[in-house]
């Protein structure tokens, strides 16, 4: 019986250390990749704004969704803010209202794939597929391709950046902090999360879809606690390709000569 128990406990302690072994190297991987195409790419990859000045970016991914994408909206309407909305291509056919509501409310919407791929894990010619059909999809409801895309998982590829420079966009990734509010962890873990890793420049991550599908989810509640914290702090909230602009800004003020 002692037997028994023990190789329980040791399979266990096993299979804890090959998970924690696979999440570290996954982390890894991504890290490198991310390292080498910003050095081909550094124009490119967005993972913050201009420190210098209090603005900060909401980001939501994986939308729109019918259910919890109306309730984030109302509430960013509320609070008189913009934020970016990273939306998947094949949601976009089911939820068009969203979409252009969005767009009319003054929000920004972003490229997230069509499908939620990996790109590390697909071939150039698929990667191309999967960003056109999504800036074909948003074109046909605002009339405007998005300027930005943002991989899923955070994974970064050779192809990917070669696609995403042809179309002149952008790569927007996060900065600081990611709450993981798609996993429900709690309106207080999110809040926390968020507030004790915010800067100047700070491209927040959150989604406006959870896998719990709860009536209301914990990233809506959350929202209304975390923004006006933050504009009380003297926080500006604006769109990515806002953040960019006044990064832009600030680098040629650099360069300008004395």
């Amino acid at each position: 019986m002692r037997k028994t128990i023990y190789a329980l406990i040791l399979g266990a302690i096993v299979l804890i250390g090959i998970s924690i072994k696979n999440i570290s190297n996954k982390d890894i991987e991504v890290g490198m990749l991310e390292k080498t195409s910003k050095n081909d790419y550094e124009d490119l990859i967005i993972k913050c704004g201009n420190t210098d000045e209090k603005l900060i970016a909401l980001t939501f991914d994986d939308g729109p969704d019918e259910d919890f994408t109306p309730q984030i909206l109302d509430i960013l309407k509320k609070y008189n803010v913009k934020a970016t909305f990273y939306v998947i291509g094949e949601k976009v056919q089911y939820n068009k209202k969203i979409i252009k509501r969005q767009y009319e409310e003054g929000h920004e919407i972003g490229n997230h794939t069509y499908t939620h791929i990996n790109v590390s894990k697909n071939g150039y010619n698929k990667i191309k597929k999967e960003i056109g059909d999504t800036q074909s999809a948003v074109k046909s409801v605002t009339g405007i391709y998005p300027k930005t895309f943002r991989p899923p998982y955070r994974a970064i590829s050779k192809d990917m950046c070669d696609i995403i420079k042809e179309k002149d966009m952008n790569i927007v990734l996060w900065s600081y902090v990611d709450a993981r509010d798609w996993e429900s962890p709690g309106v207080c873990s999110i809040v926390k999360s968020i507030e004790s890793g915010i800067q100047n420049g700070c491209i927040i991550l959150l989604h406006d879809y959870n896998k719990i599908r709860a009536p209301k989810s914990q990233t809506i509640e959350a929202l209304d606690i975390i923004i006006p914290n933050l504009l009380e702090k003297g926080y500006k909230f604006v769109t990515i390709s806002e953040l960019i602009e006044h990064l832009e800004k600030n680098t040629n003020n650099e360069k300008a000569p004395n």
